[in-house]
């Protein structure tokens, strides 16, 4: 059977107890996926379901789906819902052949057709994924066992699942695994066969509890290292002093600031960071004067955050700390300002007093700037604080800074203002620190102008300055001068310009709102560097750390490009720079600077952290593995300078928020640090790092050898 309308064939698997903030109706479960959906081409094999708001979906609705792409057309295969029976081991064979594709369930076939050839693609091969835009909730469970992938010819793949606990899968209900390097030749035929099981989950949470023990560890998972009295918090410390003191001989080839003095050149001596190009590469310049491609570690060192969520769900936890003496500064009210009355406790903080003692805010703040000198990395990344003598990243904030529709109206004198004041009393504190690499202000998608920004903001009244300017941008620009024509476009009433500057329901045409919003983005972008600039005219400027994809299109780097020293931007994947974010940098011609990338191990479900899709690993080796591949191609990269790893600490297993109630997770939980939640560094996840790390100014000069190479 042949189904004409598109169909996303992604899965996901959520239970309705393990609530999670912003949920969507999606529940989708990912048996294996190997589909480019744009280019119809590649396979997909999932289990499928949706139900409105957060309404659990039902088991009845369930549906098997099995999509083949054949360059032109996608084809899905899916047996009507319903039928399925919990507690009950499932067999489900997938085939595409030169007669057709078919579904078989248990041994029946439940759908065929004649779809054309399978069209392969290369690209990671995923089994037993989740998609995180599709967490909803389900009042079932898959399990997923083992899945086959056979071609007609060539390697076949056998994915093998852990099973986990219910207590596991409470924090997060997939194991995926991917496979890098496999592709079905042009042509092939296909087998896909999967062994599944359908339960439901446990109807109170208070039947497994405790789901975390007093170190804020998932209580059901078990690992070595992991904490099960005070001592073992403080019994690695010597062995960690034994590495970082051999390891700190590699500082003597940098500067104070992370500069490297073997390169061979150098610049002038400044009170500031700056850019230079040098031979056809761009290099950050230390205020010693020495090149530096920089290496950092963002939410360090991170005292007192971050913290989750415990109202209405005190239960899960063994043993609260008391909310006064040496533990109060571990308590707090709801960061998000989302959830008023809320209390939240950072576990982390608990055990940095248990291991530090009563001087643990002075002690962990001076072994934290000593780890990133031994680690090899140049310092801090974004959302740190202020460490004496260690370069950063800070982000500013427009907080207080009223907004019009989203963002300020920057055509009031007013509001100009006001931002000036909000920032200057950030930037004072540190106009004359060398330690400030660059300024930001905001973050990734809060600060793209939308387009339904400028739709709001044109049904304002004339009073409104960003109104008016918007309206005569528009007559200026989309309609050569002529008020009428305008108008008559948007459907304005009346002549004159009480009409045209009024408030109106108006409707006015796309292609006027997407000029319109570039227009008030570049002025926007230019208002806040010119601010910058007249604050602190010495310290770099680096935008407002742009995702690349996660915009309305392109043009809003080329906007952000215009209005800044080096352009900042965050970018988790697989790989550091796809062809469009390529493309991007060289026409830009500037040099950029990666905020955030991670890769958090998933660790097989095994410790109660989230799957990543985004960009994960399965372990802390294959994360360092991960790592060493994306610095090393940004440090090739000849406008890069540097690129920050997110984060210092793994989240909390039960998220950070915002959210509260019974369930087990709300927000992040996933294991993006390189140490725990009990302050433990991973050495296996570190000791790459550092090689990489090391290596990556000599790539940036040299462009050829790989970092095994370079850097014992």
């Amino acid at each position: 059977m042949k189904f004409a309308k598109p169909c996303v064939l992604l899965s996901v698997l959520l239970s309705a107890l393990a609530v999670r903030s912003g949920q969507a109706s999606d529940n989708r479960f990912q048996i294996v996926d190997q589909l480019d959906f744009g280019g119809k081409r590649g396979f997909a094999l999932s289990l499928e379901n949706w139900a409105p708001g957060d309404t659990p979906c039902p088991l009845n609705t369930l549906k098997l789906i099995w999509g083949v792409g054949d360059g032109k057309a996608l084809h899905f295969l899916a047996p009507p819902a319903g039928g399925w029976q919990v507690d009950h081991d499932y067999t489900v064979q997938a085939t595409v052949d030169a007669q057709g594709a078919r579904l078989v369930l248990d041994g029946k076939t439940v759908a065929e057709d004649d779809a054309g050839r399978l069209t392969p693609i290369s690209r990671p091969l995923l089994a037993g994924a989740i998609p995180g835009w599709a967490h909803g909730p389900a009042d079932y469970w898959v399990v997923l066992s083992e899945v086959h992938v056979t071609p007609q010819s060539g390697k076949p793949l056998a994915f093998q699942f852990p099973a986990l606990s219910p207590s596991l899968m409470l924090f997060e209900p997939q194991t995926p695994q991917r496979m890098e390097n496999w592709t079905l030749a042009p042509g092939q035929s296909l087998t896909v066969q999967a062994v599944f099981h359908l339960s439901q989950p446990p109807p109170d949470l208070a039947l497994l509890a405790p789901l975390i023990d007093r170190y804020g560890q998932v209580a059901a998972a078990s690992w070595p290292g992991k904490i099960v009295r005070d001592a073992d918090l403080r019994h690695d410390v010597a062995e960690e002093d034994r590495r970082l003191q051999a390891w700190s001989a590699s500082q003597r080839d940098y500067d104070a600031y992370g500069g490297w003095r073997k390169v061979g050149w150098h610049g002038a001596k400044s009170s500031v960071f700056r850019t230079v190009r040098h031979a056809g590469v761009w290099w950050l310049l230390t205020p010693d004067g020495n090149p530096c491609f920089y290496t950092g570690v963002s939410t360090a060192p991170a005292l007192e955050w971050e913290r989750t969520p415990i109202t209405g769900r005190e239960g899960i936890f063994a043993k609260l700390p008391p909310r006064d003496g040496s533990m109060a500064a571990a308590w707090g009210g709801d960061s998000w300002g989302k959830d008023p009355g809320t209390e939240s406790l950072s576990f982390a903080t608990v055990n940095l007093v248990r291991k530090y003692g009563s001087d643990w805010r002075s002690v962990f703040p001076r072994r934290t700037a000593r780890r990133l000198k031994a680690w090899g990395f140049s310092g801090l990344g974004k959302w740190s604080d202020f460490l004496p003598g260690v370069p950063s990243l800070p982000v500013l904030s427009r907080s207080g800074v009223p907004s019009l529709a989203g963002h300020p109206d920057q055509f009031d004198a007013a509001i100009q203002e006001k931002l000036r004041a909000a920032l200057a009393t950030q930037i004072a504190p540190h106009l004359h620190d060398p330690t400030v690499i660059a300024w930001s202000l905001g973050n990734e998608y809060d600060e793209i102008i939308q387009g339904e920004e400028i739709r709001r903001i044109l049904t304002m009244g004339a009073e409104v300055p960003a109104k008016r300017a918007l309206t005569d941008e528009a007559i200026a620009s989309q309609y050569r001068g002529d008020a009428p024509k305008l108008s008559a476009a948007w459907g304005v009433k009346g002549s004159g310009d009480d009409a045209k500057y009024g408030p109106a329901t108006i409707k006015v045409p796309d292609a006027d709102i997407e000029a319109l919003r570039r227009f008030y983005a570049d002025r926007y972008y230019g208002l806040v560097e010119r601010t910058m600039k007249s604050l602190d005219p010495q310290h770099l400027y680096a935008g407002f750390w742009i995702v690349p994809g996660w915009w309305k299109n392109e043009e809003d780097w080329r906007l952000i490009a215009r209005h800044c020293d080096l352009i900042g931007y965050d970018n988790y994947g697989f790989e550091f720079a796809d062809a469009r974010l390529s493309r991007l940098i060289r026409e830009s011609g500037k040099p950029v600077l990666c905020g955030e990338f991670s890769f958090p191990p998933q660790y097989e479900g095994k410790r109660g952290f989230g799957h990543y899709d985004a960009a994960w690993a399965q372990n802390e080796t294959d994360s360092g593995r991960l790592y060493t591949r994306y610095t090393e191609a940004a440090a090739r990269n000849p406008f890069c300078v540097g690129a920050a790893w997110f984060q210092y600490r793994d989240e909390p297993a039960t998220g950070r928020g915002p959210g509260h109630g019974s369930g087990a997770v709300y927000g992040e939980h996933y294991a993006f640090g390189l140490v725990d939640i009990a302050d433990n560094p991973k050495w296996a996840l570190l000791e790459p790092m550092r090689r990489a790390n090391l290596a990556a100014p000599t790539i940036h000069q040299e462009f050829r050898k790989p970092i095994s190479s370079l850097h014992p």
